[in-house]
């Protein structure tokens, strides 16, 4: 009666593990030009949110006239800007994302 019980403990423990694996998430931060009001960075977080894994992205305008700044929590460890200038489409035209590197991993 114990092995059964073990092995199931084990397969359970084993499946357990792979769903905090599948839970990973990534920050990456950087900066976007172009983003001027909340009408802007409505459309670069729609934009974005459409890459795969992609959880979460806020946009911090810059008080100081900088460019905003941008945060994207995803499940891919390697995203890449290219791939986030890419999902702009024609609204690259108008907002440019200048850096994009990560910063953590959970």
């Amino acid at each position: 009666m114990k092995t059964p019980l073990l092995t199931l403990t084990a397969m359970l423990g084993l499946l357990l593990g792979q769903s905090h694996a599948a839970d990973a998430s990534y920050c990456y931060q950087g900066e976007v030009s172009g983003v001027v009001c909340s009408a802007c960075a409505s459309n670069v977080k729609a934009a974005l949110l459409k890459i795969e894994g992609v959880q979460d992205v806020k946009i911090t305008l810059n008080k100081e006239g900088g460019n905003p700044r941008l945060t994207i929590l995803s499940s891919s460890p390697d995203l890449k800007r290219e791939v986030a200038v890419k999902a702009l489409g024609k609204a690259a035209e108008h907002y440019d994302i200048r850096s994009l590197e990560k910063i953590t991993s959970r």
